[in-house]
């Protein structure tokens, strides 16, 4: 799947934590997170996310509610939320090389690298609230 630019070429690759963040208040915001996402809401710049993402985000909710943090009515609009938000949703599957070399020299999961990937591959930004990516993300050059 080809990305068309925009009238501008922001873009900027979001990790499921990081939209969880907006939900949820269980940590702090990734800097420059909230800014992403007006202008991406405003369509100023390009909000990716890989296909993995939404199972990620499903994943997380899912042992929330298995530990009594959220209720089962609570969830499911705390997945809708990141789903109202203008986020190109992109197929995994092309980038299965470069995650696979992604995850042998970075020493990160095959889920970690997949987000990495699509950044690579659009040239963009890549935002999220791991504590282990960052480090990850400058040495691939996709860190903001």
């Amino acid at each position: 799947m080809t990305v068309e630019p925009t009238h501008h070429d922001e873009r900027h690759v979001l990790e499921a934590s990081a939209l969880l963040r907006l939900c949820l208040a269980d940590g702090p915001l990734p800097e420059r997170l909230e800014a992403v996402m007006e202008r991406g809401c405003r369509g100023e710049g390009l909000l990716l996310v890989p296909d993995l993402c939404w199972l990620e985000m499903t994943s997380v909710l899912s042992r929330q509610i298995s530990g009594a943090v959220l209720s089962a009515d609570e969830a499911p609009e705390l997945l809708a939320e990141p789903q109202r938000l203008p986020l190109r949703t992109m197929a995994s599957m092309e980038l299965c090389s470069t995650v696979l070399q992604l995850s042998q020299e970075q020493r990160i999961s095959v889920y970690d690298a997949t987000y990495l990937a699509l950044a690579l591959r659009y040239g963009a930004i890549f935002l999220n609230a791991d504590q282990q990516l960052p480090g990850a993300a400058q040495r691939t050059g996709c860190g903001g």
